[in-house]
């Protein structure tokens, strides 16, 4: 899941790589056709992978996933979604909590495995005071 701007330009950016890969493949005439074509797949599923994460990432910040939440598991996925679909950086989000960014990188980065009960519930009232609450089912 991509969590903030750097990844979204850097994974576009290793789409872009991966497509000129392809490209250079195709042009080869000492690979045999089967070969080359595993190659390619391998390759355009790595690109339909990241896609679908950059397609994610764009329906977030639009506004157009609704965030739900089936089980506790779900909480740390569900913070990062609410984040992005508030269009609130990670920068921002450490202002409101008073920390580093770099702090909210790393809770983010381990799914909040390392917060404590009262730093998640400043992080679920950062979030939670701007839309309304998460649907649980």
């Amino acid at each position: 899941m991509i969590q903030n701007e750097h990844q979204y330009k850097v994974t576009k950016g290793e789409i872009d790589k991966l497509q000129q890969v392809i490209d250079k493949l195709l042009e080869q005439q000492d690979i045999p056709p089967s070969q080359l074509a595993a190659m390619q797949n391998s390759f355009q599923t790595q690109i339909d992978r990241m896609q679908l994460e950059i397609q994610e990432y764009d329906d977030l910040r639009a506004g157009k996933v609704e965030i739900t939440m089936g089980a506790i598991e779900d909480l740390p996925k569900v913070l990062i979604q609410k984040r992005i679909g508030l269009g609130m950086t990670q920068k921002e989000l450490a202002v409101k909590l008073g920390i580093k960014e770099q702090m909210v990188q790393r809770y983010e980065a381990s799914s909040y495995e390392s917060i404590g009960f009262q730093r998640l519930t400043e992080v679920w009232n950062a979030l939670s005071a701007s839309i309304p609450s998460v649907t649980v089912s």
